[in-house]
């Protein structure tokens, strides 16, 4: 699409594209409905345009405002840069401001590419070559000119090219995961982050840790972001990612992690009590049958359940 056809888009879809980036520039996650944002970017090859130029927009004015004081007579005075302000202007104002976009130099770095995914996963492939598979109730944002910056909450397995040029960094929850070429999986889920290992070494990082660790393949980390306890553990290659095919295996794994693994990869939501909080478990679950993997569990683990469908709760037996 050339520059022509990206200035004369719709006043409306503007004003669409002007919403949402505001949502996501505003850092609202929780609040913004994901489904609808991706149904709106694919139900037109413009809305991706649309949206572009609303980041585009809000950089410019952010690299160029002392500029513009100095252009209007008015003095060139240091300033806060505030990126979102233009918004509060109205659709007048961001129409009128995407000619001067035009004319802004094409390096500047694009908004990111945001992936989401409901019931279903979804491969993601990079520019370098590089490739994530998104898991199912997951949210990955791929941003910087080289693709180098990666945020995410939910579950993602990572296979990416090795170039000792560049340090990719992905960042989930408090969390900061940098690779310079290797596969590995990484689970979030409320307050925890699990990073496992299958190939090459990854540097675990969070400001609420002694230091940061060095994940080697064969290993995976727990971190509890709000104890600020990480522990590493062996885990098998093969269990690494092994969300994929259909199974979940662990090795002494935490049993509120089993349980949120439960409802987003089987659907099924359970409640751990506090007094379970701390038990462990080894052995692998076949997710395909929800409700199945859940009893296999509670066999496993000498349990029983309580409660019903959609409000299942863990207790001693």
């Amino acid at each position: 699409m050339n520059r022509e056809n990206q200035a004369n888009l719709p006043d409306a879809m503007l004003s669409e594209a002007a919403e949402w980036h505001l949502r996501c520039e505003d850092q609202q996650a929780d609040a913004i409905n994901w489904d609808a944002f991706t149904a709106w970017l694919e139900a037109d090859p413009r809305h991706r345009v649309a949206l572009d130029q609303m980041a585009l927009t809000a950089d410019a004015l952010d690299r160029h405002g002392d500029a513009l004081s100095v252009a209007d007579g008015g003095e060139a005075a240091p300033r806060p840069r505030r990126r979102r302000t233009y918004w509060r202007w109205g659709g007048l104002a961001v129409a009128a401001s995407l000619a001067m976009v035009i004319a802004v130099p094409q390096f500047m770095t694009p908004a990111p590419s945001v992936y989401v995914t409901d019931a279903g996963s979804r491969r993601i492939a990079l520019a370098d070559g590089s490739s994530v598979l998104l898991a199912p109730h997951s949210r990955l944002a791929v941003d910087g000119r080289t693709q180098d910056r990666i945020a995410m909450t939910g579950g993602a397995t990572f296979d990416i090219r090795h170039d000792p040029s560049r340090t990719l960094t992905i960042s989930t929850g408090d969390v900061s995961i940098s690779d310079i070429g290797t596969r590995f999986d990484v689970q979030q889920q409320d307050h925890v982050v699990r990073v496992a290992v299958a190939e090459g070494k990854v540097r675990v990082h969070a400001e609420t840790m002694a230091q940061p660790v060095s994940l080697s393949a064969g290993n995976e980390l727990t971190f509890d972001m709000d104890g600020g306890i990480a522990v590493v553990a062996p885990v098998k290659a093969a269990n690494v990612g092994s969300w994929q095919d259909g199974r979940l295996s662990y090795d002494n794994a935490a049993l509120p992690l089993v349980a949120a693994d439960l409802r987003r990869y089987a659907g099924v939501r359970v409640e751990v009590p506090a007094a379970l909080r701390y038990r462990r478990f080894s052995g692998t679950l076949i997710v395909d049958d929800g409700d199945k993997a859940l009893r296999d569990l509670v066999e496993l683990m000498d349990l029983r359940l309580s409660g019903h469908v959609g409000a299942w709760r863990l207790e001693q037996r």
